[in-house]
């Protein structure tokens, strides 16, 4: 059964489709399993003939494994990025990872192509403008963020499947539970939200939040179906050099210098859609 956010997303793409000529496919990268198939990287990327990237989270299920089949990827070199994103309303992790990828790349193509500036964003803590009181949500754990938020000394609660993070402090809890987040007046996600397809049930607990932010190298989508769920920022990482990019990627080395951090939101001017395509 394809989810609200899927639908959303592939007829956002059927009129993008529509109005602009989307390079094809150049190659697809997926990591390889280490020997610790734990720690293997959970990053893909897809890039299109024109240098254009969409990155990927390959950690759903069993997806980075199964797409160690060189029939899942093999034929898509060529092809138009608007038939694999047809992928992102499957069952299985490694479709949706697939048509994530997809809906990234042209997602980035068309904000490129519009020659919209993308503002830049160095990091999320500060886009939260904490404030004495606040009481933060976190859907995925995220160490470096948990660490910068505690150190502030705000409240927080954590969202998080992986039971290996369960725990309870003061002013801090990491839960299973999303009638949690009902509390919070601020909440940031990572992209893994869209790649799992989980947003619309964790947004339906957040209809308190002033603020609601996604950020992570997952969040290269156009925003528009986001926006319109009360999302307030959408924070994704553009790939500025590919080569680069590419290079640092297979070598297993931090690919973020190849990358620029930027942040959408209708208060900081985002355009939407209908005026990127005009362009």
């Amino acid at each position: 059964m394809t989810t609200r956010i899927a639908n959303d997303y592939l007829q956002l793409m059927d009129t993008i489709g529509q109005q602009l000529d989307i390079p094809r496919i150049k190659s697809i990268h997926v990591a390889p399993l280490g020997e610790d198939p734990l720690k293997s990287s959970k990053f893909g990327a897809m890039v299109l003939s024109d240098g254009t990237t969409g990155i990927t989270y390959t950690g759903l299920d069993n997806a980075l494994l199964e797409l160690q089949e060189d029939s899942r990827t093999s034929g898509l070199p060529g092809q138009s990025p608007l038939q694999v994103a047809q992928l992102y309303a499957g069952e299985s992790g490694w479709q949706r990872s697939l048509g994530l990828a997809a809906i990234n790349a042209i997602s980035q193509f068309v904000l490129k192509q519009s020659g919209y500036h993308l503002p830049s964003m160095s990091k999320t803590v500060p886009q939260l403008a904490l404030q004495k009181g606040d009481h933060v949500g976190m859907v995925g754990y995220f160490p470096p963020l948990v660490e910068q938020i505690r150190a502030n000394g705000t409240r927080l609660t954590v969202l998080e499947l992986d039971q290996y993070w369960l725990q309870e402090a003061d002013e801090f809890v990491v839960t299973l539970d999303s009638e949690h987040l009902i509390e919070c007046n601020k909440v940031v996600c990572t992209g893994t939200v869209l790649a799992n397809q989980t947003i619309d049930s964790v947004l339906q607990h957040c209809r308190g939040a002033a603020q609601i932010l996604i950020v992570g190298p997952t969040a290269g989508c156009l925003p528009e179906p986001l926006f319109d769920r009360g999302l307030t920022m959408l924070g994704g990482n553009r790939v500025v050099d590919p080569e680069k990019f590419l290079e640092l990627w297979t070598t297993r080395q931090k690919w973020r210098t190849a990358t620029k951090r930027y942040a959408l939101s209708r208060e900081t001017g985002y355009p939407g859609i209908v005026e990127l395509l005009s362009k």
